[in-house]
Formats: structure tokens, C-alpha cells, sequence
């Protein structure tokens, strides 16, 4: 077993198909077949299953491909590192967002990446923070923008902004965005919210629980996109921060009211990976999407308020605090 075989293995695990994974890397497919056998012999396990339509991992080739990914990442962060050690940062960095804040954030931060550091490569993921923190725990991504947490495992953190949450409505309903609602009156609303794992989901819950207020949940969308639509549908009401609805509230699709009797914030963090070296390229985006964070609420764009001291030289693995932090949220 070598890294050559593991990096092909990962690449037909990617694209679940032995041609196209030959294809992209270059190699004659009977060559890439070939090493696959021998890495299964030395390993002593099927990895992959062949049905009519590729190549599909086995439970055993899952469960290598979920413990080798994150190592063979790293791996190449660091000799990119080296290379680019007495140039500017290079290499691929791989940023999670969850999908409230990707809209606002995600185009901005590429566009100064390309702009400014065009030696790295960008890959935006856009979940559940849930999943992102799964992620960043394997060595997936790099780093991520979650919500925060005071419980869970241990992750490198830096709190960034904390947003209030207004009830959201379609067109036509009787929200006033003078006249803020209770969470007592939000909870007996038809509602249309995320799934439990969705941190927007525990802010709400835990919001009720204080106005000892049970929620009447009658959908639950676990993307972003449909929420809004159920809600924009007439299908129930949602609590989401106002920078999420800022073309449909503009457009006059989307309503809202703030939400009090508690008043519901959210708390965003950058998360990092605890006990690793986090590479160049990942600090500098860290470093970008700060910045670019600041500049939104300076402007008004974003309605939030900063927990953190913008600073373009001080990344957030030596400004954040080591804490425990949910792997379950969005």
C-alpha cells in the first residue's frame, strides 16, 4: 500500500466510477484497476462493489476512505506549504458555510481570494454546521463558519457575530416589522423550520423552552431554499436573521416582525480543527473572510453585531479560545 494507491482509491471513491476516476487522473484505466487490486489484497478487504452504473464503495471502503481523506489533505497542505514558503500562500483550502450566511458571505470571499491571492485554490462547502463540524473533525474541510455552541467536542474557535432572529411570513400575512411578536404568539403559528440537527432549529427550540411555549412544527425543510419557499407559499411562518430574506423582503415576497419575550439571537463562530497545523491558504481566507465579514456589518449589509476585533493580520487560531462546541447545529 502506497499513497499513489490511496490517492487513486480516494479519487473512484469521489466519482464512483473506475473511467472517469482514470480519466481525471490521467492513467490507462486497466493500469488504475489494476492498483485497486493490489490495494485490496494488502489490505485484505473489498472496497468496492461494481454495479451497472460504476463503482460503489463497500461499508469496509467507506470507513477507509472516512480515515484517509482528511491525512492525504493534509498531507498535501503541508508540502504546498513548503513550496509556496517563500512566496505568497498557495494551495487548496476548503471553507465551510452554513447556507444562512453563505449568501452573503460565500461570492464576496471568493472574489477576494481570485483577487488577491489567485495561487489559491477555494473550495466553498456550503451544510448543516452539524455536518460541517463532522467535516473539519475528519480533515475534510480546513475551516468553517458554524453556529456557536457551549457543549460538545473540542474545536478551535473565535465567536464572530451574533444576529437577532425575526419572524418571517409570506406576502399578505399580518406581520409588521413595527410591531414584534412574542414567542409565545411565534409558537402557535403553522411553522415551517429545519430539522433538529439544524442549529437555526436549536436557537428556536431553546428560545421556546424559556417562554415555556410548545412550537407548532407542521414542516420541516432542511434546505434553506425550500424553507423560504414554503414560507413565500403560504405554508407557515419561520424565524430566520433579516440579512437571509434581503431580496425577498425587497422584492415583497417575504414579511417579518421581530421576535422577542425572549429576544432570539444567533451566535456565528470560525471553527478550526483542534491539535492540527492549519496551512497558509486556509489562514489567509480565514484572515479574508474576517475582513469581509467587518465590512458587511460596517456597511449595513449585514445586520449584526461583531464579537471580534477585526484585524487582517491576526487569524483566528491565535485570536479564538479553545472550546467545546456542538456537532450537532447548523
Amino acid at each position: 500500500m502506497n499513497l499513489r494507491q490511496l490517492r487513486m482509491f480516494l479519487r473512484i471513491g469521489e466519482l464512483g466510477s473506475l473511467s472517469k476516476a482514470a480519466h481525471r487522473m490521467r492513467v490507462a484505466q486497466p493500469a488504475l484497476s489494476r492498483q485497486m487490486k493490489l490495494l485490496q489484497e494488502d489490505i485484505g478487504v473489498l472496497l468496492f462493489m461494481r454495479h451497472r452504473h460504476g463503482m460503489r464503495l463497500t461499508r469496509a471502503g467507506e470507513e477507509l476512505m472516512r480515515r484517509v481523506a482528511g491525512p492525504i489533505r493534509q498531507l498535501d497542505q503541508a508540502v504546498e506549504d513548503v513550496h509556496s514558503a517563500e512566496g505568497r500562500p498557495a494551495g487548496l483550502s476548503a471553507f465551510g458555510i452554513v447556507p444562512t450566511v453563505s449568501s452573503l458571505l460565500a461570492a464576496r470571499l471568493a472574489a477576494r481570494v481570485a483577487a488577491d491571492f489567485p495561487g489559491i485554490s477555494l473550495r466553498i462547502v456550503e451544510g448543516y454546521d452539524g455536518h460541517l463540524i463532522d467535516w473539519l473533525q475528519r480533515g475534510e474541510i480546513d475551516a468553517a463558519i458554524v453556529y456557536a455552541s457551549e457543549a460538545g467536542l473540542q474545536i478551535e474557535a473565535e465567536e464572530l457575530v451574533s444576529e437577532d432572529l425575526v419572524v418571517v411570513g409570506p406576502r399578505g400575512s399580518e406581520l409588521d416589522g413595527k410591531r414584534p411578536m412574542s414567542m409565545a404568539e411565534f409558537a402557535q403559528l403553522p411553522l415551517v423550520l429545519p430539522s433538529r440537527p439544524h442549529g437555526l432549529r436549536a436557537v428556536v427550540e431553546t428560545a421556546s423552552a424559556t417562554a415555556k411555549a410548545k412550537l407548532c412544527v407542521r414542516f420541516e425543510a432542511d434546505s434553506f431554499r425550500v424553507l423560504k419557499e414554503l414560507v413565500e407559499r403560504g405554508l407557515g411562518y419561520t424565524a430566520l436573521p433579516l440579512s437571509s430574506i434581503h431580496d425577498e423582503q425587497r422584492e415583497g415576497r417575504l414579511i417579518y416582525a421581530p421576535l422577542i419575550e425572549p429576544k432570539v439571537a444567533r451566535r456565528l463562530m470560525m471553527a478550526l480543527p483542534a491539535d492540527s497545523t492549519v496551512s497558509r491558504a486556509t489562514r489567509t481566507v480565514v484572515n479574508l473572510a474576517r475582513e469581509e465579514i467587518a465590512a458587511l456589518v460596517r456597511s449595513g449589509a449585514w445586520r449584526a453585531r461583531l464579537r471580534f476585533t477585526p484585524s487582517a493580520t491576526n487569524p483566528a487560531r491565535s485570536s479564538g479560545q479553545r472550546g467545546a462546541h456542538s456537532a450537532r447545529r447548523n
